[in-house]
């Protein structure tokens, strides 16, 4: 008996050391638990330890104290990151598979582990904590922090890591950094600071030929530096004379500038311009026609730059496009190891899977990401999800997106930049909902994308979000079962915008209005409406039906760009401001 009483011991202990026991982290609203930090810890992993501290007691109201860092593990603690405490209770965590994003969340007897690198793995193992937790973040000021004054943790062993190096949601929505930190996103364009993990930072951004050769510095003395287009070297709409060794040369010199000046850059852009006019002199034309592509040519002139910064900066990488002329890949070269090329599916139909999807422009696309696939084990994809001629316009792309985020995985696709709606003022059509879904399947392409999308609706929207999620689904189901492409250039009159859907839509909207149990609610769904009543604005503008109704569209007129306005909304598209559009259609109404 006394020896069966000491294995029962021994078996509960090791269970308990396991992490196999509840954890109970706060007790109505009380907790024994203390957070520990190492002496020598990052300022995000400082940063995480704060942040997690704070959300427990908005949940619960128990205030979890610091306690010291040392060679033994207190009984009752969250150990945050790499630590003295960590190390002596012999947890076996493999750093170096983890990366810079990957984290550990385990449960050790009653102690609870979060750690990772400590550039951003701690991090956003202690955001992935929250949310397991309830926690969601959806907007600059919209987020739920579930009440919990009790808050008891069942046996943990997490091991996460992104699916993509590069995750960057370039919607507005997106751009601030308390979301993207919080939603496991480094897009450049939302202030990522340091205590937040920093962001994968460019310099410049993108479409860089005339950084490099200004015309106005070269044309007059050099114009060989610049296409010859029918016989002529010109500037106009056009790119560079990448055979031409002195451009090169200059182009080298000024992107090794670019990396001195701009140290906090990851990634450095060697791009064409956007318009086409690729150079057609004689050399430029044989090295095309040996490569079957102009994207040899491209990648040529790109890899002779990266050849020579890597001397300097073997740690900065050089990026370059697979843009309209350059989209299909080359025959013959292959990009250098710190060159990533972005491959850009500017003309696919956006409203069905890519893969299934019958429009020759998807079929075109497909064999050409797994041609560069076959090239290149660095590729990043540059994917559009909004209109761009109609930011406004209802854009059901969102299973798409799901779909097509498990084939650049499959595809083994490191990074992704999501190219959203971004005017300053956003508000443009379902920003939150799209940025949020994004900004998960960024992380996991796996992940139930439905699920997410309904958790949001019902969150964001409360008792009116079943009705949003409908009016979602309705046009998701209409683009699949009518089998309708859409592009990036969408507008009104497209074929799924029928008399029939519209009178759903706002059948849905005036069911979401009347669910509204708050202001604030009402606010969000009344702005979700926009997209609605502009296209119903719009059609009969566009089909030239405005006889005899001038008058009263141009006081629909004015009540739409008011409410706009109200939201803070400054643009209908990517190239014009909601001032600009609004005189213009007073102009086609007689106004």
């Amino acid at each position: 008996m006394r020896i069966c009483a000491i294995i029962a011991i021994l078996l509960v202990a090791l269970l308990a050391n396991q992490g196999g026991a509840n954890v109970n982290l706060v007790e109505e609203g009380r907790s024994d638990y203390c957070v520990v930090v190492a002496k020598d810890a990052s300022v995000s992993e400082h940063y995480a330890a704060s942040e997690l501290k704070n959300f427990i007691q908005e949940m619960s109201g128990a205030m979890l104290p610091y306690s010291p860092d040392g060679p033994v593990a207190p009984e009752k603690a969250i150990l945050i990151g790499d630590s003295q405490a960590l190390r002596s209770l012999g947890v076996n965590i493999d750093w170096k598979d983890l990366g810079d994003e990957g984290f550990v969340i385990k449960t050790v007897g009653d102690r609870v582990i979060i750690a990772g690198s400590k550039l951003r793995g701690t991090l956003y193992g202690v955001y992935w904590f929250l949310d397991t937790l309830g926690c969601r973040w959806y907007g600059k000021n919209a987020s739920t922090i579930p009440h919990k004054p009790t808050i008891v943790l069942g046996a943990l062993d997490i091991k996460e890591k992104p699916a993509f190096e590069y995750r960057d949601v370039f919607i507005r929505e997106a751009m601030n950094p308390d979301w993207a930190a919080r939603n496991l996103a480094v897009g450049a364009n939302a202030n990522l600071d340091a205590k937040r993990g920093g962001g994968v930072y460019y310099y410049p951004f993108v479409h860089s030929f005339y950084g490099m050769i200004p015309p106005d510095k070269y044309f007059a003395s050099h114009p060989e530096y610049f296409s010859m287009i029918d016989g002529k070297r010109t500037t106009a709409n056009a790119q560079l004379c990448m055979t031409n060794p002195e451009v090169v040369k200059i182009a080298t010199e000024v992107v090794l500038q670019w990396m001195k000046d701009h140290p906090e850059a990851k990634i450095y852009s060697v791009s064409q311009n956007d318009c086409y006019n690729n150079c057609q002199c004689e050399n430029c034309k044989k090295v095309d026609e040996e490569e079957g592509s102009p994207s040899g040519l491209m990648l040529r002139f790109v890899n002779a730059i990266a050849a020579e910064t890597s001397k300097v900066y073997p740690d900065k990488l050089v990026d370059t496009l697979a843009y309209q002329w350059t989209e299909k890949p080359p025959k013959i070269t292959k990009p250098h190891p710190n060159v990533r090329v972005r491959l850009c599916p500017i003309f696919c139909c956006e409203a069905h899977p890519y893969e299934t999807c019958d429009a020759k422009e998807n079929k075109a696309f497909i064999e050409n990401l797994a041609a560069w696939s076959k090239i290149t084990d660095q590729l990043y994809i540059w994917h559009y999800n909004t209109s761009f001629a109609n930011y406004l316009n209802p854009f059901p792309d969102f299973r798409q997106l799901m779909d097509t985020a498990k084939l650049y995985k499959k595809s083994g696709v490191k990074g992704i930049f999501w190219e959203g709606a971004y005017p300053s003022g956003g508000g443009t059509e379902l920003g939150y909902l799209r940025a949020y879904l994004l900004g998960k399947i960024s992380w996991n392409p796996d992940i139930d994308g439905e699920k997410v999308m309904a958790d949001f609706c019902n969150d964001y929207y409360g008792k009116s979000g079943k009705y949003i999620l409908q009016y979602v689904q309705m046009l998701e189901d209409k683009v699949t079962k009518d089998n309708i492409h859409m592009h990036i250039w969408a507008n009104p009159n497209d074929a799924y915008l029928t008399p029939e859907i519209m009178a759903k839509a706002n059948s849905l909207f005036d069911q979401a209005e009347a669910a509204a149990d708050s202001p604030e609610i009402l606010s969000r769904v009344r702005q979700t409406r926009i997209p609605i009543e502009f296209v119903q604005l719009m059609k009969p503008i566009l089909n030239k039906q405005t006889k005899g109704q001038e008058a009263e569209l141009r006081k629909t007129l004015d009540a739409f760009v008011a409410k706009c306005k109200s939201y803070g909304m400054d643009a209908v598209s990517e190239g014009e401001g909601l001032d600009h559009w609004y005189d213009r259609m007073k102009k086609e109404l007689g106004g």
